[in-house]
């Protein structure tokens, strides 16, 4: 265990004088920017985030805190609790932080394992998962999926190496990671969500796979299908405070034009609907519903979270709350789709191109 404690780096800051909000906790937020304050050898960098809060839809300021220098130039990987995982090319390395937090102060680097060169992170593909959102004080599991056709685990405290799993469908990669604390396993898709894989903390060295069977489809006219087989699609899982999970099909329409030549070029793509598929406790199939009742489930390109609307004053129940084309919410029941107004073209660049979960207080943004 001692191999755990040797990897925390725990980095000092201060907090500026700006006004706090007084409502607890807030919501879930997208990092915009990161601005820095001032700078010494002596203090080190210091900085605060500007974020977007979507229970609100204002920009509001973060902690202001020391950046830690271990991140300097370094590449994301994934988030996953709030915990953001980073690439130092130089050792192979793979680091968690609490940077992006809102309330963070101090903010802690947590060092992984390194990796041996065939597992080097193709920063496209990966996805990093926990088993813990306090990964400093609890035992935990970090899952990764550094290519497309492994999953890779460690257990922190004790493991001075990764597991890496080769996935079975080698044509059908898994897609992201999620960690059930029901089940104590990891669980992903196949790409096309016919296949469940699932990675068990009682045995990390073995991927079970399942069939992925859906009940009850939605009632589509039959050109409503053929528009949405026109679309490109990913699948999700996520399980809600409960231990419910849920499966998840986002599709997404690209928006075409001809150019001179008479050729199609993309646009822009942007949410043509979702569909969520609750699993049956007794038969484990994954049965077509409108209604997940105070709900709301965060979907991007992090490890995908579902919390209790009626805790984040202003998240609206029973939606998806999506970043990938555009940024916005979904509602289930009516299928309607409204884009966040934060930025005027829609598509702002992301400083954390993740959803950040955290359970405190931020400052006013003017």
């Amino acid at each position: 265990m001692a191999l755990f404690f040797s990897r925390i780096s725990k980095l000092s800051g201060r907090r500026n004088n700006a006004r706090f909000f007084s409502s607890l906790p807030p919501s879930p937020c997208l990092v915009l920017t990161t601005k820095k304050l001032r700078g010494s050898p002596e203090e080190g960098l210091i900085v605060h985030h500007k974020l977007f809060e979507p229970a609100t839809e204002k920009k509001v300021y973060g902690n202001e805190k020391k950046y830690p220098k271990e991140l300097h130039g370094a590449p994301l990987l994934g988030a996953s609790k709030g915990w953001v995982a980073f690439f130092k090319e130089k050792d192979i390395s793979v680091h968690l932080t609490d940077l992006y937090k809102p309330c963070v102060s101090s903010p802690r680097v947590i060092s992984l394992p390194s990796l041996k060169l065939d597992y080097k992170p193709a920063t496209h593909a990966t996805e990093v998962c926990l088993s813990s959102s306090d990964p400093v004080q609890d035992d935990y599991y970090v899952a990764a999926k550094f290519n497309d056709y492994h999953v890779s685990v460690c257990r922190p405290r004790w493991d001075s190496d990764w597991t890496h799993n080769e996935t079975g469908y080698s044509l059908l990669p898994a897609s992201e990671l999620m960690y059930s604390k029901r089940d104590k396993a990891f669980h992903f898709t196949s790409f096309k969500g016919l296949y469940m894989g699932s990675l068990y903390l009682s045995k990390k060295d073995e991927i079970k796979y399942k069939e992925i069977r859906l009940r009850n489809l939605p009632k589509i006219p039959e050109a409503g299908w053929e528009m949405l087989d026109k679309c490109s699609m990913t699948n999700h899982l996520v399980d809600s405070p409960s231990g419910e999970l849920f499966f998840i099909k986002w599709y997404t329409q690209c928006i075409h034009k001809e150019d001179e030549d008479g050729d199609l070029e993309c646009l822009h793509s942007k949410t043509k609907r979702f569909m969520v598929f609750r699993q049956d406790g007794m038969s484990k199939d994954f049965g077509y519903t409108e209604d997940i009742g105070d709900l709301c489930i965060f979907l991007g390109k992090s490890e995908a979270f579902c919390v209790t609307a009626s805790l984040y004053p202003g998240l609206k129940p029973n939606s998806i709350y999506y970043l990938g084309p555009r940024f916005g919410s979904y509602d289930l029941a009516s299928g309607t789709n409204s884009s966040f107004t934060f930025d005027r073209f829609g598509k702002p660049s992301l400083v954390v191109p993740y959803w950040i979960h955290s359970t405190s207080s931020l400052s006013s943004s003017g």
